[in-house]
């Protein structure tokens, strides 16, 4: 496929000028389109678009430096020359004020003086496009980029920030730059003062940076944990001050979730565990000396003690049931829902005792508005009793909410409100060995939640507590199952002597 001819439009009111220009142009190869007059040449220009225009200054209807004015609104990119027979000192400054990229003097004496100055204006033409595109994709990069990236000056005054603001806190641009101590007043108060100290020993030495996880506000009022890194300057060496601070905010809100849950599912493994071969270990004993106590309470029912051996006996064997209970599989019905029509509905069926409350959940769920394929029985089941937990825990008066966020291909639902009281070790409110009633639900919650290969958490600051359960979309589920499948199928065919996986093998996990 041959090259595109490139195109120029010359307007001169002289014929000749313009016949002479047209034929020295289209010889070195371009396509050349005429007009007699300003107002024709613009109609031409906006009709053709040319990469170069030529320009005469004295011309009927409009003059050149009119056509300029208009050209550089219009197409401020196209290179626009002035071919004219007056060398006035004045008309060549005003040609350029008004958007020339260059001045050509008639009679020309030598047409290759045109040709060159045609060459650099659409050489030129081309970097400052290659330029403005490369500045474009740096533009879209840093906006898009899934990170907070800003810029901080003198006076701790925030210069630049990009659309991760809006992604990470809840702000946009326009909000954040409206605030020059934005960046300092999302650091959480615990860790401003120490950011403030870097930032400006980063300002006083070039060789200065940092990097440490912070925690930040989000405009919710929601906790955000993020890693705030500077970016080494590239501007001036040794220890010379500098114009501005530039970082990112990396979010590890998920990691640290999985962190979390990864040690609260080893705590969980441990306990269950212990758990197993303690109840074996006292269930014979336990239900001889239940025995014993039946014995004797049926030949001596006025012994006291013999009815007490025979309570507690009872009250070890109900804790040990629990034990069996929580450890023993769940069976589920996986189906697609919508998270948010699950929360939903669990609210309908509990507006008559949230209304006896006097309470009116506070609601966020657009971004819980994905579909799920899990239980949707087992699911909302695991709702109502959070929900009944936190309506349990307020306080008179007491606020209650339930929020939702998405990523990394899961769905998070928080729960939370105000507390009477906090509770008095957080950790163990999943735990099946607390004797007490109040706690008897949370256990259940969190088995079902794991069974489903989702998270449950609970934190309480401030005098509020929240539980953030995570469950993961159906379109990572699916993802997870081809990519597990597909990563069999491959073991299989490179096994010795294997050719893929046979009817009728096991090709299950296994299950502990």
């Amino acid at each position: 496929m041959s090259a595109r001819r490139p195109t120029l439009l010359t307007i001169d009111d002289e014929a000749m000028i313009r016949e002479t220009i047209a034929v020295y142009m289209e010889n070195r190869g371009f396509t050349v389109f005429e007009a007699p007059d300003g107002r024709r040449g613009l109609e031409t220009f906006l009709d053709k678009r040319p990469d170069v225009v030529l320009v005469d200054l004295r011309m009927p209807e409009m003059d050149g430096l009119d056509v300029l004015s208009r050209l550089r609104d219009v197409a401020p990119d196209t290179p626009s020359i002035v071919v004219s027979g007056t060398g006035v000192l004045r008309d060549a400054l005003e040609a350029v004020r008004r958007g020339a990229w260059d001045y050509v003097v008639k009679p020309i004496q030598d047409m290759a003086v045109l040709g060159l100055a045609v060459d650099k204006a659409l050489e030129r033409a081309s970097l400052k496009r290659a330029v403005r595109q490369a500045e474009q994709r740096y533009t879209n990069l840093v906006q898009n980029i899934p990170l907070l990236i800003f810029g901080i000056t003198a006076g701790l005054r925030l210069e630049f920030v990009n659309q991760g603001c809006m992604t990470l806190l809840g702000y946009t641009r326009e909000e954040a730059l409206a605030e020059p101590d934005w960046l300092l007043g999302r650091i959480h108060p615990e860790q401003r003062d120490w950011l403030r100290g870097k930032l400006e020993q980063c300002l006083a030495d070039c060789s200065q940076s940092f990097s440490r996880q912070c925690k930040l506000l989000h405009k919710d009022g929601q906790t955000v944990h993020g890693v705030l890194k500077s970016i080494p300057s590239s501007e001036c060496a040794g220890r010379a001050p500098r114009l501005r601070v530039e970082g990112c905010i990396m979010d590890i809100g998920d990691r640290m979730l999985l962190e979390k849950v990864l040690v609260q599912k080893e705590k969980i493994h441990t306990l269950g565990a212990i758990s197993a071969e303690v109840a074996h270990e006292i269930r014979n004993p336990l239900m001889a000396i239940g025995g014993f106590a039946k014995r004797l309470t049926r030949k001596m029912p006025q012994l006291e003690e013999a009815a007490i051996i025979l309570e507690e006996a009872n009250r070890l064997e109900h804790f040990l049931n629990r034990i069996r209970d929580y450890l023993n599989p769940v069976r589920q019905h996986p189906a697609p829902v919508v998270m948010a029509d699950v929360a939903r509905d669990c609210l309908a069926l509990l507006a008559p005792e949230l209304t006896g409350a006097g309470v009116t959940p506070r609601l966020d769920l657009a971004a819980a508005s994905v579909v799920v394929e899990e239980d949707p029985d087992i699911l909302a089941q695991v709702v109502i009793n959070l929900i009944r937990f936190t309506l349990a825990a307020l306080p008179p008066r007491g606020e209650m909410w339930l929020a939702a966020r998405s990523g990394e291909g899961f769905v998070h639902l928080e729960i939370g409100g105000d507390q009477a009281r906090p509770v008095a070790d957080a950790e163990k409110v999943f735990l099946p060995f607390d004797a007490g009633g109040d706690t008897i639900g949370l256990p259940v919650c969190f088995r079902l939640v794991r069974s489903m290969g989702g998270a449950l958490r609970f934190e309480q600051q401030g005098g509020k507590g929240l539980f953030l359960l995570s469950i993961m979309t159906a379109e990572a589920r699916r993802a997870e199952r081809d990519g597990v499948g597909a990563a069999r199928a491959e073991a299989a065919a490179q096994a010795p002597g294997g050719d893929g996986p046979h009817p009728g093998g096991n090709d299950e996990p296994g299950k502990g």
